[in-house]
C-alpha cells in the first residue's frame, strides 16, 4: 500500500522539525507521544513519511555539500549533517521495529507524525 506524499517537501520537513523542536522546548510530551506510538506500531504512513523525508534531507545535503563531501580530507566535512543522519536513523529504527529502543529519536518521530497529519 503506497500513499501519495506530495505534501512532504523540504520546506514541510523543515517546518515539522522546527515545530517538534518548539514542542520539545515546551516539554510537550503529548506531541512526542503521538510520534512514539506510531513509530512503535510501525505505522505505514509514518514509515513512508520518514523514508521520503530522509531522502529529501539527504538530497538537500548532497546538493549543498556534495562536492565538499567528495573532495575533502576532513572527516567531518565528508559526513551528512546531524539532522540528515537523525532522519535516516529514525526511518531505519521504525522499519526494523526498534523505535522503542531509541527514545532520543522521539522528536523526529513527532515531526514525521505531524507531517503525516496525526494530531492530539
Amino acid at each position: 500500500m503506497s500513499i501519495e506524499l506530495t505534501f512532504v517537501t523540504y520546506k514541510s520537513v523543515e517546518y515539522a522539525y522546527s515545530r517538534a523542536c518548539k514542542e520539545r522546548d515546551r516539554n510537550n510530551m503529548a506531541f512526542a507521544d503521538i510520534g512514539m506510538r506510531a513509530a512503535k506500531a510501525r505505522d505505514v504512513k509514518l514509515l513512508q513519511v520518514l523514508d521520503k523525508a530522509a531522502n529529501i534531507m539527504q538530497n538537500e545535503d548532497d546538493s549543498q555539500r556534495g562536492n565538499t563531501r567528495h573532495s575533502s580530507n576532513v572527516e567531518s566535512e565528508r559526513q551528512y549533517t546531524t539532522e540528515t543522519t537523525l532522519w535516516r536513523e529514525a526511518y531505519k529504527m521504525v522499519d526494523q521495529g526498534k523505535a522503542g529502543d531509541v527514545p532520543h529519536l522521539m522528536w523526529i518521530y513527532a515531526a514525521a507524525a505531524f507531517l503525516a497529519g496525526y494530531q492530539l
